[in-house]
This record gives C-alpha cells, sequence and structure tokens, in this order.
C-alpha cells in the first residue's frame, strides 16, 4: 500500500511540473522583446527587453548595460517619446532626448509601442565623427 501511494505522488508530482513546463511565460517574466533598425539596418531581429510602468512613464531597455538601449515614453494621454540612449547597441552610441537632442515620435497603448526618431551620437567604425541616426524601436511589452 505505501509503494502505491509513492507512485501516485510521483506521477502527479511530474505532471504538474510537466504542465508548467509546457504553459507561456508572462510577459513581465521575460516574454517580452522589441526589434530595433538604426539607420535602415536591422540590429538583429528581436531582442529580450524589461518593460516597466511608474506613473505614467513607460520604461522598455535591454538587461545589458552595455551593448543596449533605454526609452522612455509618458502615457496617460498622447503618447510621446521622451529619451533614448543607445550604447554601443547596432555599432551606434547616440541620444535623443525631447526638446533638446534630436527628434522622435511614439505610437501605441497596452504595452505595444512604437518609437521612430533621429538621435545623436557617432558609429563605433568612426567614432570621431558625430552623425545623426534615424531609429525606429517596435516594443511588445
Amino acid at each position: 500500500m505505501e509503494t502505491r501511494r509513492f507512485v501516485t505522488a510521483a506521477a502527479a508530482g511530474v505532471a504538474i511540473f510537466a504542465a508548467a513546463a509546457c504553459s507561456t511565460p508572462e510577459p513581465a517574466l521575460g516574454g517580452t522583446t522589441a526589434t530595433v533598425t538604426i539607420d535602415g539596418e536591422d540590429t538583429g531581429g528581436a531582442h529580450a527587453v524589461r518593460c516597466h510602468q511608474s506613473g505614467f512613464a513607460w520604461y522598455i531597455e535591454t538587461p545589458e548595460k552595455d551593448n543596449g538601449f533605454t526609452a522612455v515614453l509618458r502615457t496617460g494621454g498622447d503618447v510621446t517619446a521622451e529619451s533614448v540612449a543607445f550604447r554601443d547597441f547596432g555599432g551606434f552610441t547616440g541620444t535623443f532626448w525631447a526638446d533638446n537632442i534630436g527628434d522622435a515620435r511614439a505610437t501605441g497603448t497596452g504595452g505595444a509601442y512604437t518609437i521612430t526618431g533621429t538621435a545623436n551620437g557617432n558609429f563605433t567604425d568612426n567614432p570621431s565623427k558625430t552623425v545623426t541616426a534615424e531609429f525606429r524601436i517596435e516594443a511588445d511589452c
């Protein structure tokens, strides 16, 4: 009788583990991605990003502190781009800052956002030359 209980309990545990392993993770647990182009060049397909909201601000950022980007949007009415910082991402380091550096627009709702615009900075292959690069970020938070 004792062996039968152990086998039944073990089978139930395997079934629960298998069901959990096959489930789709919630976006907050790592299912968020963004595609990015800089000067029309794809930066490598879908990139993992972290998205979080604080009040009316949305933060979209790559987990890596080097070779990544951070974008900040303002919601609570029209969606507006506040800032984008590229850190040697796709070979580009540069910044957009609302009403200060570059220009950008944002559209979207409910975690699906598109940011298009220009950022001032430089490319890794010619770091002494300042350029204005066009970018597009499509994030699915």
